[in-house]
Order: structure tokens, then C-alpha cells, then sequence
């Protein structure tokens, strides 16, 4: 399926979101993807997530966090690593990313399981589309929801030859 532009995303759509989307917004790497979450918020589109999604939020924005607080000189999960086995209670001054997985909850986005058979079962996403494990989890999470989900929010472009859903991306994105 081709790319849409999220710009286009009609009101009433059910979406999966995908990390970047989130990890855009809050970097202010993209008006379209906060314009996403207002949306969201005021329920004009309803979004899932799996607790995959918010599990690379959280890591993710607390390398930006560590980064930019000047705790580490990059935002590479190794550096972080040396810094907490250095100093443990360097993560006490790590809040803005637990912060950020809450505001997601808060805007009220839906959160799927990822379970044991969803692991397993994933194996199928894997193969029959060549995905990597974190998309592939997303794209079988889709598939087997009660209402299956066949609209994805991403930066990622692996999704586009998923011929069984459509890709929605931000045009704006700042390197």
C-alpha cells in the first residue's frame, strides 16, 4: 500500500502508533505528529499502542533525557549503561521520561498486551514480510486485536509493503 500523508488521516480512524511518532512529538521534531496527539486527546482519532510502544518511549526518552541534561556526551544506550554502573542514583535525576510514557496514557491511547503467544506467533509477521522482532510484534498486535487495525502512524518505512494495511507518516520531520 502507499505511504499516506498523516496530514490526511480522516477523523474517526483507528491507528497504531508507533514510537517514533510519540518520540517525534516530544523532541518538537514534528507539528504534524503533535497535531497527532491533539487529535487523540480530543478522541478525533483513537490510537493503540502495544506495551512494546511504550517500553521504547521510555527508553528512548531517557537517553534524549541523560543526553540533554548532560549526564552522558550522546544519547547511546552503551553511555548510559556505563553511567548507571558508575552511578546508580543517576537515575533518580532521569523523571522527564517517565513523564512522557504518562502523557501518552494520559492522552488516551489504548494499550494492547504483547503476550507469550504473541511472541510466538509473531514469527509469522517475521518471515512472511521480513520484519525486524519490534515490528513485526506491532504488526501482529494489529492484526489479531479484536477489530484488527489496518492503519499504522510511523516514520518507519519497513511497513510500506505490508500490502494489508495502510502507513500514515509526517511530511515535516526535522533531522
Amino acid at each position: 500500500m502507499p505511504v499516506e500523508d498523516l496530514t490526511t488521516l480522516p477523523t474517526g480512524t483507528s491507528v497504531f502508533v508507533d514510537t517514533i511518532i510519540f518520540d517525534l512529538h516530544f523532541k518538537s521534531k514534528s507539528i504534524q505528529c503533535s497535531a497527532l496527539m491533539r487529535r487523540i486527546a480530543l478522541r478525533e482519532i483513537t490510537a493503540y499502542v502495544n506495551t512494546q510502544v511504550l517500553a521504547d518511549l521510555l527508553h528512548k526518552s531517557m537517553l534524549a533525557e541523560a543526553f540533554s541534561k548532560m549526564l552522558i556526551t550522546s544519547p547511546n544506550h552503551q553511555k548510559l549503561k556505563k553511567l548507571f554502573d558508575r552511578d546508580r542514583s543517576a537515575a533518580i535525576r532521569l523523571i522527564d521520561c517517565q513523564r512522557n510514557v504518562e502523557d501518552v496514557i494520559a492522552f488516551g491511547v489504548k494499550i494492547l498486551n504483547i503476550t507469550r503467544r504473541t511472541i510466538i506467533d509473531s514469527q509469522h509477521e517475521r518471515h512472511h514480510y521480513g520484519l525486524m522482532t519490534n515490528d513485526s510484534l506491532h504488526l501482529h498486535t494489529m492484526a489479531n486485536h479484536r477489530l484488527p487495525l489496518s492503519h499504522i502512524v510511523t516514520q518507519d518505512g519497513d511497513f510500506g509493503h505490508v500490502g494489508t494495511i495502510t502507513v500514515w507518516q509526517p511530511q515535516d520531520v526535522i533531522a
